[in-house]
């Protein structure tokens, strides 16, 4: 073990040193919060999931499926308020199976993690209904819209959405890219070769190296968090424990993917495209910037099961008080982080090569 720990002390040292390297692993979050808080976010259509039978009230509901601002799917209760808590649908509506009152109220269920579109999905509701009141013979309204959110939660501004999805692509880009390239170039100049020589073992070595990289990215992470909520004043929950879980797991998935690249990669021309062509899909498509919902529906079905899909999602639902350790959703994260680092890892065990 005492080899390991010194050689983590020099790794340690060496990373310190490289002030332009810590600029930029810190800078570049920190420009992204700032530049999206300010500018915000908008789409132009609401995925709405509409839960109804045969009654009444489904004239509305035919109604909105005819809008261009809706893009309306009939599910289950259950599965409807499922896929607005993980960000696939804006907001659910809840049509009662016949009205009780001469004035039918139609539930609204949101999720305030996702602030933006939530209330775009409720000033649209409310419109098309005030319209629909019109077109169906309206006086007296023959709906109202009641619009809850599902739990109680502090997530009220597109900062509070941002900044998970901030940590999540730190932990993608800092593990990637820095034990990727990281390693990629050591080969190229011989030092790995000439580490096996030593009396250091190569499991020492790696350990070492992963160790290196878990100890800067959770202090990345505990700086921009400070920096969010002390000087942008965001407004989220810090679970330190599952939270601190869900950054490793996530480290973790993208340190595997890292030496995947540089057990492939024989030089540093090389690597980058690679790193390049698996974070970029991930950065913008994983509900970073935006929710999920707002992509095309033949995408959702694929992103879900990105990595980092996985991380961001659970960072959110954390931070915003949708989610606890006993949630099933969250140990759905969990397992899907689990699942890559299984795969990723065995995959890095079969190319890793040390020249």
């Amino acid at each position: 073990m005492k080899p390991v720990i010194t050689l983590l002390r020099s790794l340690l040292r060496q990373t310190v040193r490289n002030r332009q390297g810590l600029f930029w692993t810190l800078f570049f979050p920190v420009v992204l919060m700032v530049v999206f808080s300010l500018l915000g976010n908008t789409k132009s259509q609401v995925s709405l999931a509409v839960v109804t039978s045969r009654s009444t009230s489904a004239g509305v509901v035919r109604i909105m499926e005819k809008s261009p601002l809706f893009h309306v799917r009939t599910m289950g209760r259950r599965a409807a308020l499922a896929a607005v808590r993980s960000g696939r649908m804006d907001a659910a509506l809840l049509v009662p199976a016949a009205p009780r009152a001469r004035t039918t109220t139609l539930a609204l269920r949101y999720n305030p993690a996702n602030s933006l579109s939530a209330q775009q999905a409720v000033g649209a509701v409310q419109a098309l209904v005030a319209q629909a009141d019109l077109m169906l013979s309206g006086r007296p309204p023959l709906f109202r819209v009641r619009a809850t959110p599902l739990v109680h939660a502090r997530a009220s501004t597109y900062l509070d959405f941002l900044l998970p999805g901030v940590l999540a692509l730190m932990t993608m880009q800092n593990s990637l890219f820095g034990i990727g390239s990281g390693l990629t170039r050591w080969k190229e100049k011989g030092i790995l070769r000439r580490f096996r020589v030593t009396p250091l073992q190569p499991l020492q070595f790696l350990g070492a190296a992963i160790m290196n990289y878990l100890l800067v990215g959770l202090a990345s992470s505990a700086i921009i968090i400070g920096f969010a909520t002390g000087l942008l004043h965001a407004s989220v929950d810090i679970p330190l424990g599952p939270v601190t879980l869900v950054l490793l797991l996530g480290m973790g998935c993208f340190l595997a993917f890292g030496f995947i690249v540089a057990g492939v990669s024989r030089s540093q021309e090389a690597t980058i495209p690679i790193i390049n062509l698996i974070s970029f899909p991930m950065m913008f498509l994983s509900g970073v910037f935006f929710p999920i919902s707002s992509l095309p529906k033949i995408l959702t079905h694929i992103v879900d099961y990105f990595p980092l899909t996985y991380v961001s999602g659970a960072l959110r639902g954390l931070m915003s008080g949708q989610l606890t350790w006993h949630d099933a959703a969250f140990r759905g994260d969990l397992l899907g982080m689990a699942v890559w680092l299984v795969l990723g890892g065995a995959v890095a065990a079969r190319v890793w090569r040390w020249e």
